[in-house]
């Protein structure tokens, strides 16, 4: 996998910041370009019209669209101008785009929709208001305002921007390591500390993450508004 280079003395700079950041997934994730499907493309179109960029809608599908988009976007960012989203490209766009397009009305909103699941069974696998698990949850209810999510709390974890846990507002995902290393389990934090979460054993609950069993498997939050 070939690394692109950025133009100019800018370039170099960032290139060299990156590289600090070895080993994280945000910075060394696989290139996508015209004509992959799969997840990582839609993390990419969603970010992308969380922008303002001009796709009309997530399909998976890096189409001829998808890549004027990730050019203006390049262009925007002084990034070299490839169309292909390769790691500089993908940590720009995750982590410090130009911030979603979100308002507060459609946070409250979110939050009402996750809230009003109180109680629902947790079931492994499940994606639905009969029986949710974390990710499927999380998928669930952000499609209820509109945001389509990848199925997984891996794959959602690498979407959107990077949030101190002392940052966190409502809205933000909640990232876990539970069962396996890596974003295992997650949730929708709705602030004072909260979250709400499928849980297995409990369903649908709001617990707080200075809960000792959640704030020693905290993991990291992600912010896609």
């Amino acid at each position: 996998m070939s690394n692109k280079v950025v133009k100019g003395v800018i370039g170099s700079l960032l290139t060299l910041y990156l590289a600090s950041f070895a080993g994280s997934p945000l910075v060394w994730a696989a290139t996508a370009q015209e004509g992959d499907v799969g997840d990582r493309v839609l993390a990419i179109q969603l970010r992308l019209i969380d922008l303002g960029y001009n796709i009309p809608k997530a399909t998976s599908e890096f189409d001829e669209r998808t890549t004027r988009a990730v050019l203006t976007y390049q262009k925007e960012a002084r990034l070299n101008q490839t169309g292909v989203v390769d790691e500089i490209t993908w940590h720009f766009l995750m982590d410090y785009g130009k911030g979603g397009n979100y308002g507060k009305q459609e946070v409250a909103r979110l939050l009402n929709i996750a809230l009003r699941f109180g109680g629902v069974p947790y079931v492994w696998g499940g994606a639905t208001p009969t029986g949710f698990d974390c990710s499927g949850f999380v998928q669930y209810v952000f499609g209820q305002i509109g945001v389509n999510l990848p199925r997984t709390a891996d794959v959602q974890y690498e979407l959107g921007r990077k949030v101190m846990r002392a940052d966190l507002q409502p809205g933000d995902l909640v990232f876990f390591e539970t069962y396996e290393p890596g974003a295992s389990h997650d949730g929708i934090y709705v602030g004072d500390d909260r979250f709400v979460a499928a849980n297995s054993g409990t369903g649908v609950t709001v617990a707080a993450l200075s809960d000792p069993y959640w704030s020693s498997r905290y993991l990291g939050a992600r912010r896609l508004f």
